[in-house]
């Protein structure tokens, strides 16, 4: 997220003073450059741009590795934060200073767009931001770090606080590539190691793929769920599959014989009996969407450690054909002034039971679930015409 969106998601490690309380960790909501803005794509014909945001996350105590692994917050620690005034939150140097000045020296970004995230309380706000190391960027020895006033309620309204800043050698920092899986990253005299969380890129094992599908990657979400990004190859389209070869974080409630919500996150799953009953993601709850939290989606969590892998960029020019030529191989655009990026979100947005089941009912009826999956349940409309290009039907 960005512009005034972001994202986030888990380290163990809660990190406090008296002065203020700021809570690490890699589970949160979804996440992007500063001042960024995403395009979604969600089926051939589909293109819808949106703000993008880095995000925040939960945490889990720095505790004795024989200690169970637990995340434990005190709420004295809360009321300290919110009633300090020690950091300047609309300096974001000094921000990010108090951040990684209380960074263990080594961590881990479990997110695979590489976002490390994080929550403060400070003068009476709830702050959410983001340290990343994007891929194609953090080579060229750049970080961003992004933070925003998170809206807890709908009384948080505008102006809200929201800052970001691309860190390079020219403000003193400097990151060094151990492995394409380690960096360190040293500023103001304090080095840090980032470990990128690898991912296996194989095609899921639980279930088959129809013969017009292809598995995409493997994906890891600031919210803790894993996916597989698949496409359709005959109606170039994208649908995202629960990943269930690795742990759940959440527990998956059903509200039906074939549809399962979960209890945290709100992501709604049509239980496909005819392929081995796999789990797709049909739909976000509408809430987490607004206010951007841990569970706004899969759409900002693509695996960009692996593009040379996953050519990801070939499957989105499948999908919307006007994007040829105008993207590089993460999916960024390259004709804009401004970091923007596509974003895949091939699924509905609800903001009520009722409408989630109506939408579901309506899914179950069409000729082709997933493609009405792919396309948020609205009717087809046309692909814009590409010069040199035949326009899709």
């Amino acid at each position: 997220m960005s512009s005034s969106r972001y994202t986030g998601r888990t380290l163990r490690v809660a990190l406090a003073s008296v002065s203020s309380l700021l809570i690490l960790a890699v589970f949160a909501c979804g996440g992007s450059e500063p001042a960024v803005a995403e395009q979604s794509v969600t089926s051939a014909n589909d293109q819808v741009i949106q703000d993008a945001v880095p995000a925040a996350s939960t945490a889990a105590s720095n505790v004795d590795a024989a200690e169970p692994s637990t995340y434990l917050l005190f709420n004295q620690k809360l009321v300290e934060g919110l009633t300090s005034e020690d950091v300047d939150v609309t300096d974001v140097d000094a921000v990010f200073w108090h951040v990684f000045s209380r960074l263990p020296d080594e961590v881990i970004i479990y997110p695979s767009e590489n976002y490390y995230y994080f929550v403060m309380y400070t003068g009476k706000r709830q702050l959410w931001g983001n340290i990343r190391l994007a891929a194609g960027r953090r080579e060229r020895g750049v970080l961003s770090f992004a933070f925003f006033e998170y809206r807890e309620t709908p009384y948080v309204t505008e102006p809200r606080v929201s800052l970001s800043k691309f860190f390079t050698a020219a403000d003193g920092l400097i990151i060094d590539e151990l492995n394409p899986f380690k960096f360190q990253v040293t500023y103001d005299k304090k080095s840090v190691i980032f470990n990128l969380h690898e991912l296996s890129q194989e095609p899921p094992k639980l279930f088959d793929l129809a013969v017009n599908e292809t598995s995409i990657m493997r994906t890891f979400d600031e919210s803790g769920y894993q996916f597989f990004l698949i496409f359709d190859e005959d109606r170039n389209y994208f649908n995202w599959v629960l990943n269930e070869e690795e742990p759940i974080s959440d527990n998956l409630v059903p509200l039906s014989e074939d549809l399962v919500v979960g209890r945290k996150s709100g992501f709604a799953f049509w239980i496909d009996a005819e392929h081995d009953n796999r789990k797709v993601l049909i739909a976000i709850r509408g809430e987490s969407a607004s206010r951007n939290d841990y569970y706004d989606g899969p759409f900002d969590q693509l695996a960009d450690n692996y593009v040379d892998v996953t050519h990801v960029s070939d499957f989105m020019v499948k999908a919307a054909p006007s994007l040829a030529g105008r993207i590089d191989k993460w999916g960024y655009f390259t004709d804009r002034d401004r970091p923007s990026r596509v974003s895949v979100s091939p699924y509905y947005v609800y903001f009520s039971r009722q409408a989630l089941d109506i939408y579901f009912e309506r899914m179950k009826e069409a000729e082709d679930p997933y493609f009405f999956v792919s396309r948020k349940g609205l009717p087809p409309t046309p692909t814009p015409a590409v010069p040199g290009a035949t326009a899709q039907p």
